[in-house]
């Protein structure tokens, strides 16, 4: 979750073929369906509440495993954490599974008080040491390329970047910088121990007592969101998962998704529980009767049985399809592509602030579709480079694997003219002009506008198609490239299936490479979803875009995934050796400090090497907007959330 995202936003996906130069409005496809004056539908199933979607099948339903908003979006309202955020902040915090915490005045021990009688929606009693188990599980299990990175660090400090035990070392190389072979001496079962004794439950005083390996300034955002999750260990060691034993502990680490016990199963504390996932399909969720939450959460806010009996997740890839189940009232929200929002805005009777808090303006007396817009999104999305791409048994997306016209070599996006090239030919206005309706910014680095350490006075990187023909030039002067513009170049930019802004933004760099040279080649292809992860955490990929989605409020939570050592991004990636260890002294000194304007200037440092090295193309960070029935009621936003949580959400008239 957090964020791979399978889609730019909520609401962002966009659905044609884009010239990068085109000028004006971008139509719809042709076969759209036109708006007409419709009749505003009558409420159906006021117990149900149908979300269509696209592209938003969840990579694992484990929380502990998985890293992408779908599947987070079923995690953030099955399970539960010790907190979780007050309403629509993102840095204030309402106790969820724990009543109170406190900090110890050197700011290394949290304590915090487990709320009593609260059970698991199979009938199970909460105990401390479930919550013991559950983070103690995510450390052992730390696949790569997952979320554990966000709680290892606080525990065994920031230079473990990467997992418990990285696998790369499982093939005998004991160089990552895994907890078990950097701190432990590549003892597993000593490793486990530390950390259960880092993290120690009494269930007699309903009590978790978590001790860091320093003071760690963003920690409670850190568990607020879904790998904080809190499972059942009876349950889970009764389908098959470790048993909390240091002993047999290694085998159950780094599982594939589908091997893992709770790959398609939960068993949480939460105001739903799972009762379908059709993969590609449909996942549908049912209120938990015996819901704990007898007081509102925050001033306000619900409590009991959530009042939406069924929540009903479709996927729908036609938007055509989607904009006629609003129409008829069978669906209460849909996913709607930029470039589809004049289909959907004169139903619009009424637009609202991101608040939520009913500051609406009506704007058509014949609509019945509420809009939220403009809202601020904590995402950006853009092009990666893999600067030695795994080629083991072969690799169809780097053509022929020589450059011979017909292919790459692994080390293509090695060479930083090459980077600076493709950097030079990405139309990030006309991207955000015609795809995003203008409701965007391009940043400048990975650190997003409005973070600590964005600096608005650095200019973000710029489109030039002279720019890019000379770095291209100055690339076929290095060693291995000499035949670059005489012969050029093929290899595959993939993305994920159904995410058009995606392949809209492949076809504009696609389209200017072609214009700079004709042999520049670069095909825009698609995988599912999880094929397309899995293909990306081997990789296997050398161009590639990706979005990213606030993990907690903090900027580590941007520099870390994007640049540093076993990063979500960057471990993937292959930096040259040099520049990763710059910035990982960066990423260190900036995350242990505690004086702001220290770490301020950090972060725009790291912002700063991130543009000089051409590591990404930084292309875009979207302002949000949402679309509902007029009969919905509760929704607010929060930019952080995996999509939605529905807890708070009504049907009415």
């Amino acid at each position: 979750m957090r964020k791979i995202f399978t889609v730019v936003s909520l609401l962002v996906a966009a659905g044609m073929v884009l010239t990068a130069c085109a000028p004006g409005a971008t139509p719809a496809p042709a076969g759209t369906p036109q708006p007409t004056a419709v009749k505003p539908p009558a409420i159906k199933n006021p117990d149900t509440l149908v979300y269509a979607c696209e592209g938003c099948d969840p990579q694992s339903l484990d929380p502990a495993w998985s890293y992408d908003t779908s599947s987070g979006g079923i995690q953030q309202n099955v399970y539960e954490g010790l907190i979780f955020y007050n309403r629509e902040h993102v840095d204030q915090y309402i106790p969820m599974l724990a009543t109170a915490w406190t900090v110890s005045p050197d700011g290394l021990t949290y304590t915090f008080n487990i709320r009593p009688n609260v059970k698991f929606q199979n009938g199970d009693t909460l105990k401390a040491s479930d919550v013991a188990y559950s983070y103690l599980r995510g450390f052992i299990q730390s696949r790569d390329s997952g979320p554990q990175w966000i709680m290892l660090e606080p525990f065994f400090g920031p230079s473990v970047t990467a997992t418990f035990l990285d696998a790369t070392v499982k093939a005998g190389d004991t160089t990552g910088d895994d907890v078990v072979n950097t701190m432990y001496n590549g003892d597993f079962v000593a490793a486990c121990q530390a950390a259960q004794k880092m993290i120690v439950a009494d269930n007699n005083a309903m009590t978790v007592t978590m001790t860091l390996k320093q003071p760690w300034g963003p920690f409670l955002a850190s568990i607020a969101n879904a790998w904080g999750s809190v499972i059942d260990q009876s349950w889970a060691v009764g389908l098959g998962d470790w048993d909390g034993n240091c002993a047999d502990a290694q085998q159950f680490n780094n599982p594939d998704a589908n091997k893992d016990p709770l790959f398609s199963k939960m068993n949480g504390t939460g105001p739903y529980s799972l009762v379908k996932w059709d993969s590609g399909n449909e996942i549908d969720l049912d209120a938990n009767p015996n819901y704990w939450a007898t007081q509102p959460l925050w001033a306000g806010g619900p409590s009991g049985t959530p009042k939406i009996a069924h929540i009903i997740i479709k996927q729908v890839s036609e938007f055509g399809t989607r904009l006629a189940m609003m129409e008829t009232g069978d669906a209460d929200f849909i996913d709607v592509p930029r470039n589809y929002i004049s289909q959907l805005d004169p139903l619009v009777k009424e637009t609202c602030d991101a608040s939520g808090n009913g500051q609406c303006q009506a704007v058509n007396a014949n609509g019945f579709i509420r809009l939220y817009k403009n809202m601020p999104g904590l995402e950006e999305d853009g092009m990666f480079f893999n600067q030695d791409v795994n080629v083991t048994g072969g690799n169809s997306f780097l053509g022929s694997g020589k450059l011979d016209g017909n292919g790459i070599p692994p080390t293509f996006f090695a060479d930083i003219h090459v980077r600076k090239a493709l950097v030079a030919c990405f139309d990030y206005n006309t991207f955000i002009k015609q795809v995003f309706n203008g409701e965007a910014v391009q940043p400048n680095g990975p650190v997003p506008p409005g973070e600590l350490g964005y600096d608005t006075s650095a200019p973000p990187q710029q489109f030039s198609l002279d720019t890019c023909k000379s770095e291209f030039a100055l690339a076929a002067q290095d060693p291995g490239l000499t035949d670059l513009l005489t012969k050029g170049f093929y290899f595959a930019y993939m993305y994920n299936t159904g995410n058009t802004t995606r392949q809209i933004a492949g076809q504009i760099l696609a389209q200017n490479l072609q214009q700079v040279n004709p042999k520049f080649v670069m095909a825009v292809n698609a995988e599912p979803w999880p094929v397309f992860l899995g293909d990306y955490e081997k990789s296997r990929l050398g161009g590639f875009w990706l979005g990213w989605l606030e993990d907690y409020h903090d900027p580590n939570d941007w520099v870390a995934p994007y640049l540093g050592s076993g990063g979500a991004y960057s471990g993937t990636q292959s930096f040259d050796p040099t520049v990763q260890k710059q910035m990982d002294a960066l990423i260190n000194q900036a995350v242990s400090s505690a004086d702001q304007s220290q770490r301020a200037t950090l972060y725009a440092q790291l912002n700063k090497m991130a543009l000089d090295n051409a590591l990404d193309i930084f292309a875009v960070a979207p302002t949000i907007r949402h679309y509902e029935q007029e009969w919905v009621k509760g929704y607010y936003y929060n930019p952080i959330y995996s999509e939605f949580y529905w807890y708070p959400m009504s049907k009415g008239q």
